[in-house]
């Protein structure tokens, strides 16, 4: 069950972590080349049924690239998420990170 910070598949570039609760994970970077950063989410998984998370390919585990319409609905729903998980490891890390990815939507 891989967490979000170590699953850095080749065409993700300059990521940011966003948020992981050992469950759901979310990340900020550059996809496939693209100049623009955009929103990547996964489900880690677990040890039992899925080793791999979802969206994995082959057993490595991948992101979900989510549509530039719904990124910043997502982003407001993971500082609503911080504000009421408080004891979550990175918090205040993810939360300023979160702040930029908010800064940089398109």
């Amino acid at each position: 069950m891989p967490s979000g910070a170590t699953v850095r598949p080749q065409k993700w570039d300059n990521v940011i972590d966003l948020y992981d609760n050992g469950v759901n994970s979310a990340i900020w970077g550059n996809y496939d080349g693209s100049s623009n950063r955009c929103l990547g989410v996964r489900c880690n998984g677990n040890d039992a049924d899925e080793p791999y998370g979802y969206p994995n390919q082959s057993g490595n585990p991948l992101w979900y690239v989510e549509p530039d319409f719904v990124t910043r609905q997502i982003l407001f729903s993971l500082l609503c998420e911080l504000a009421k998980n408080t004891s979550l490891q990175g918090r205040q890390v993810y939360q300023q990170n979160i702040l930029v990815a908010l800064s940089e939507c398109r």
